[in-house]
């Protein structure tokens, strides 16, 4: 009978059945969809990705047909027409002022000025809004909508072409409802923490539950979803009135006076402008009938804004959060486990 003798698996190769937990993790990090860690300005490098290949990448694959053009290109393209329009928007106002006479010139781009701020605090404040919401609720659910995941997409081979590229994309790891991502939570809970529950047993204790819970991942999708519709459902209506707000904050006169160059202008105009909008403005209507009721909601529109976009936000970040913290009504919780039961 052979001796058993002892083997020093640190002397041995990384090859063959035995792999390092380095080697592991390098390697998937290169070849597989991950989360990986992520700054304060993720989401403004993902944009500035998305925009670069929308230009360069995206669009000339779709107007030639490639048939690796995918949904995620999609959806990315977006952000072109919007820039586009956007600054369409702007130049109506101003791009043939200097034709007009000192004077005129001298109002049309006062009106500019406005024009171009509504635009831009359009954009500010819809960002603003779900940035904010997100934040809030992240913090009281452990849920990042906005947590991104890499993937390396390997494209077919196009004409001319003996293998395809391979393409970086930045999905989101919630942004289906449904089909959320949850295997790659689990994949960098086993990666990066040695626990295949670690987000979901967070998650689990920000609901309230203290105790560990033999298959917190059930309890948790059920949570993920929850705050994701609800999140979705507000911020669709809460984005678009503090936008609104924003358009009404720069048609204030205050922004017509802004200087580009004076960045002290650009705060006074944010002084100046919310409190023009707070005040509002009267009309030269009759101050009867129908007169009378328009003037009053002319006047107090601005305030009505304002108001509205604090409620909305509110409550984008309230009833996400006080549906996740309710605790499912298990049979087990209302078992006294202490107390003696006669089984019949």
């Amino acid at each position: 009978m052979q001796p058993v003798t002892s083997v020093n698996v640190e002397n041995l190769p990384n090859v063959g059945y035995l792999v390092s937990d380095k080697e592991k993790k390098e390697k998937f990090f290169k070849n597989e969809s991950h989360i990986y860690k992520q700054g304060p300005l993720e989401g403004v490098k993902v944009g500035a990705h998305k925009l670069y290949n929308d230009v360069l990448t995206y669009y000339p694959k779709g107007f030639a047909g490639s048939k690796n053009s995918d949904f995620y290109e999609y959806l990315s393209l977006g952000m072109v027409p919007n820039i586009i329009g956007s600054l369409m928007l702007m130049a109506s106002y101003g791009l043939v002022n200097y034709k007009f006479s000192a004077d005129d010139a001298r109002f049309a781009n006062i009106s500019f000025k406005q024009a171009a701020s509504g635009v831009v605090l359009y954009a500010l404040g819809k960002w603003a809004f779900q940035k904010f919401a997100r934040t809030v609720i992240n913090k009281f659910t452990d849920v990042n909508i906005d947590l991104f995941y890499k993937k390396q997409v390997i494209e077919l081979p196009e004409l001319g072409q003996e293998k395809g590229l391979v393409r970086t994309q930045y999905p989101k790891v919630y942004d289906s409802v449904q089909f959320y991502r949850s295997d790659l939570l689990t994949k960098d809970g086993e990666l990066n923490h040695n626990n295949a529950y670690y987000h979901d047993d967070k998650i689990v204790r920000k609901v309230g539950y203290k105790d560990k819970k033999n298959a917190s991942n059930q309890m948790a999708s059920e949570k993920i979803r929850g705050v994701k519709a609800r999140t979705t459902a507000l911020e669709n209506i809460g984005k678009y009135v503090l936008a609104a707000t924003g358009v009404a904050l720069g048609s204030q006169n205050a922004f017509g006076k802004i200087d580009l160059k004076s960045p002290r202008t650009i705060v006074n105009a944010f002084k100046e402008g919310a409190v023009e909008l707070w005040k509002g403005r009267d009309i030269d209507v009759k101050t009867t009938g129908i007169g009378k009721i328009m003037k009053s909601l002319y006047k107090h529109s601005g305030k009505g804004l304002v108001i509205a976009s604090a409620v909305m936000a509110f409550l984008t970040c309230l009833i996400p959060i006080l549906a996740f913290k309710h605790k499912p009504d298990f049979m087990k919780d209302k078992v006294d486990t202490k107390k003696e039961y006669e089984v019949c």
